[in-house]
């Protein structure tokens, strides 16, 4: 009686086991709301995901409490500047500490300033609020130029770069009197912005026209298109630059010192100092990187998702292991983030937002 009361019990502590292996493994998903146009998400510090929902405007969801979405308001009204309501949001980021949040969104000049025989690009301001919505401050103005908008935070937080920011306060008489030629609403060319002591400066031409930020450290690639600078946007140095690049210097960035690229077919790892090792296999796709030297990959277009290391001196796989239950969710458009910890990602399968650990 005894041995069968002892096997009953291996048997159910097997079955729990069985059980919370296999929920453990499987996606859990946050919000079926996110926005299909956008897909736009950032993690902050308080474990909560900012994303653009369905509807064009911010919601926020608790890693720990799917489905409990809330609507992100940013504390900041269009009008208290100027500006005549807002449109879409253009850009959306989180500082690396995840305690701050930019955003770019549309605005509209009211009536009183704007001049309806002038045509002249709609305005998008620049606003940086801390991770609950609050603080916001509006620190620059741009408009929509065609290129993918690049504003970014440096590792400490403090500075906010970015490639495009008009000469001139962010309010509609400013922004008007740029666009008429009016000295006096003009300021010194900037691309970069103290968020705590609110001073402007210049790159000195280092940020160009466009750029690729680094994650995990304050390396830029860019330039005109193709970029062919790295620089350590930080201390406003060049660490590397060849103007006979044919494409650009870095793709994409997966270490705070590397970068993948192309020259002329097989794909490269290029190091900040110009090194570069050639691949001869087929070529990796990072989808995430989640530590040091750890990722997940495709090196078949998406027909199988991978995750471990990499030896890129010999672009040769290493501990790696097929995610098996991620096939159906993950594909190659699918934006992934992974958190701080290591331990988790978050992922976006269409209007779907999910958490994985694992």
């Amino acid at each position: 009686m005894e041995g069968t009361s002892t096997k009953h019990f291996q048997l159910l502590f097997f079955a729990v086991t069985l059980m919370v292996s296999v929920s453990v493994a499987q996606p859990v998903m946050l919000t079926d709301s996110l926005s299909t146009i956008s897909g736009e998400f950032v993690l902050t510090a308080q474990g909560a995901v900012v994303f653009i929902n369905s509807n064009g405007v911010l919601s926020s969801v608790n890693i720990d409490d799917p489905f409990n979405t809330e609507s992100f308001s940013v504390g900041w009204v269009p009008e208290d500047d100027g500006w005549s309501g807002t449109g879409e949001i253009k850009l959306l980021k989180s500082s690396p500490d995840g305690n701050l949040v930019c955003l770019a969104i549309q605005v509209s000049i009211p009536d009183s300033v704007l001049n309806r025989g002038l045509s002249m690009p709609e305005p998008i301001v620049i606003i940086v609020c801390n991770a609950a919505g609050g603080g916001a401050q509006v620190v620059g103005v741009t408009t929509d130029s065609g290129n993918k908008l690049s504003f970014d935070f440096t590792q400490d937080s403090r500075l906010l770069y970015g490639a495009g920011f008009l000469p001139c306060n962010p309010d509609p008489e400013s922004y008007f009197g740029h666009y008429l030629g009016d000295e006096s609403s003009s300021l010194r060319p900037f691309d970069l912005i103290d968020l705590e002591e609110g001073a402007r400066f210049s790159s000195n031409g280092i940020i160009g026209d466009y750029f690729t930020g680094n994650p995990w450290s304050d390396l830029i690639a860019s330039g005109p298109a193709p970029l062919t600078t790295i620089a350590d946007i930080a201390v406003f140095s060049i660490i590397f630059q060849d103007s006979t690049l044919t494409s650009p210097v870095i793709d994409q960035w997966i270490e705070p010192d590397a970068g993948l690229a192309q020259i002329d077919g097989p794909q490269i790892i290029r190091f900040s100092d110009g090194t570069i090792y050639e691949s001869q296999e087929e070529p990796f796709l990072i989808l995430c990187r989640i530590s040091e030297g750890n990722y997940i990959f495709s090196r078949n277009q998406g027909e199988s998702i991978r995750r471990g290391r990499v030896n890129w001196s010999t672009f040769e796989e290493q501990e790696t292991t097929e995610l098996t239950e991620l096939m159906g969710y993950i594909s190659l458009n699918s934006r992934i983030k992974a958190l701080n910890s290591g331990t988790a990602i978050v992922f976006s399968t269409g209007r779907g937002l999910y958490y994985y650990e694992f």
